[in-house]
């Protein structure tokens, strides 16, 4: 695997097409490579992905690009909305017993 140091997106007047440039790096090697797309767009989407990740790279043997993200973990977060759930029911609790005595006091009458 080598490491993408960064991504250009080429018209090639040649082919008359649109491209996007590898700028590679790994274990002393440096190299550039080429790969069609169908279009600006399509370039564009690779250099975003590209720009929002946290780790990219290339593999030479199957010509596959990985782009790896990092997220913040999902437990620590889950709690919190856990905790405003709980917060939201008991309110929701209240309000349910405040219409109940209204509905009550109503019946009384």
């Amino acid at each position: 695997m080598l490491a993408i140091q960064g991504l250009k997106c080429v018209y090639d007047t040649g082919s008359r097409g649109w491209a996007i440039e590898l700028a590679l790096k790994g274990e002393g090697e440096e190299a550039v490579r080429r790969f069609d797309v169908d279009g600006p767009e399509d370039a564009e989407m690779l250099i975003e992905a590209f720009d929002e990740s946290t780790a990219s790279s290339f593999d030479p043997a199957t010509g596959e690009i990985v782009f790896a993200y990092e997220y913040a973990t999902l437990d620590d977060e889950g709690e919190d909305e856990d905790e405003n759930d709980d917060e939201d029911a008991e309110v929701a609790e209240d309000d349910e017993d405040e219409v109940a005595e209204d509905e009550g006091e109503k019946v009384k009458a």
